[in-house]
C-alpha cells in the first residue's frame, strides 16, 4: 500500500524523510514509531535555550571580561559547575509554572533594559537572576545556592578588589600584628602593613584574600546545592564559609611575615604552598560543618 501511494503521487520509492521526520506507517502499524532524539527534547529544554539567546548581550559582556584580563577567569568554574550540575539533575527537569516563565521573562527585560543605566556589571547580574530562576523551578530545587553559583560566574573579582581590597588588608594587617605581638615579637600594624623592628611588611592585594573569599563562597554554594540547603541553611553556610577563609588568610599572612621579614629563609615555592595549606584548612571543617548542619535538620 505504501508503494501504491508512492506511486499515485509520482514518487517510486519512500521518502527518506519517512522513519526520520515523519512516523513510518509500518512503524506506525507496529507500535513502534520513534523520533530524532533531538526532535524530542521537553519544552523545558527549549524555553531555557530561548531564554539563553535572549539575554545575549549580557553573555558577550561575560565573555569578554573573561578573556581580555581585566578580571580573573575563575567565573568559567562556576560556569562548569552549574552546567555539570544541570546534567546531574536532567531527570528533575519539568516545566515550570506560568508564573515563573512570566517572572524570568520580565526579569530578562528588565536587564535588557538596565543597560541603559545600568554598568555592565550590574544589567549581567539581573541576568543571572532571570536565568536562575527559571532553573530553580524546573529543578525544584533551593534557589539561594544555584543563584550564588550563578552570580560568582560574573566577573567580579576585580570589583571585590576594589571595593573591599583594602579594608581586608587593613584588617589582616592588624590580626597578624597582634598574633605576631601574642608569639613575643613587637610587630605593629601601620594601615595595610606590618613594622618590625624597622622593616614594613606590606599587605599586597593578593595577601586581602579575595581569592580565597570567592573560593570559600563557591564551596559553600555547591555543598548547600548538593545537600539542598534552603535559603537560612546556605545563609549559615557563607557566613561560616567566610569566617573561616578569614581566619585562614590572616593565620596565612603572620606565617608568611617570617620569610618577609627576613626571619626565616624560606625557597620560593614556599609562599603558594602556605596559600594552599591556609585554604584547605578552611574548606576541611566547612565540609564538616555543612554536613553536621544537614544531619541535624532531617
Amino acid at each position: 500500500m505504501s508503494d501504491g501511494l508512492n506511486a499515485r503521487i509520482g514518487r517510486t520509492t519512500p521518502s527518506p524523510l519517512v522513519g526520520l521526520l515523519v512516523e513510518s506507517p509500518t512503524a506506525i502499524g507496529r507500535g513502534e514509531a520513534r523520533r530524532v532524539p533531538w526532535l524530542r527534547m521537553p519544552r523545558t529544554v527549549w524555553l531555557l535555550g530561548a531564554l539563553f539567546v535572549a539575554l545575549w548581550p549580557h553573555w558577550i559582556y561575560v565573555t569578554r571580561r573573561l578573556v581580555d584580563g581585566s578580571d580573573e577567569p575563575w567565573g568559567v568554574l562556576a560556569w562548569l559547575t552549574v552546567v555539570a550540575l544541570l546534567l546531574r539533575d536532567h531527570a528533575l527537569l519539568a516545566q515550570p509554572t506560568r508564573s515563573a516563565l512570566v517572572a524570568s521573562a520580565m526579569l530578562a527585560i528588565v536587564a535588557a533594559a538596565a543597560q541603559l543605566v545600568l554598568p555592565d556589571l550590574a544589567a549581567a547580574a539581573l541576568a543571572m537572576l532571570a536565568l536562575g530562576l527559571y532553573l530553580v523551578h524546573a529543578l525544584r530545587r533551593p534557589a539561594t545556592p544555584l543563584i550564588v553559583l550563578l552570580l560568582l560566574a560574573l566577573p567580579i573579582i576585580a570589583s571585590l578588589q576594589f571595593y573591599l581590597g583594602f579594608p581586608l588588608r587593613v584588617l589582616v594587617a592588624h590580626a597578624s600584628a597582634w598574633m605576631l605581638w601574642v608569639v613575643g615579637l613587637d610587630a605593629t600594624a601601620a594601615g595595610a602593613s606590618i613594622v618590625y623592628d624597622g622593616t614594613t611588611v606590606l599587605i599586597d592585594a593578593p595577601c586581602a584574600g579575595i581569592g580565597m573569599l570567592w573560593l570559600g563562597s563557591y564551596a559553600a554554594a555547591l555543598l548547600s546545592y548538593v545537600q539542598g540547603a534552603d535559603a537560612r541553611k546556605s545563609l549559615v553556610n557563607g557566613v561560616v564559609a567566610a569566617l573561616l577563609v578569614l581566619l585562614a588568610n590572616i593565620v596565612r599572612n603572620t606565617i608568611l611575615f617570617f620569610p618577609e621579614a627576613g626571619l626565616a629563609n624560606w625557597p620560593a615555592w614556599s609562599h603558594e604552598a602556605v596559600g594552599l595549606a591556609a585554604f584547605m584548612a578552611a574548606i576541611a571543617p566547612l565540609v564538616l560543618f555543612t554536613g553536621v548542619v544537614s544531619r541535624s535538620d532531617k
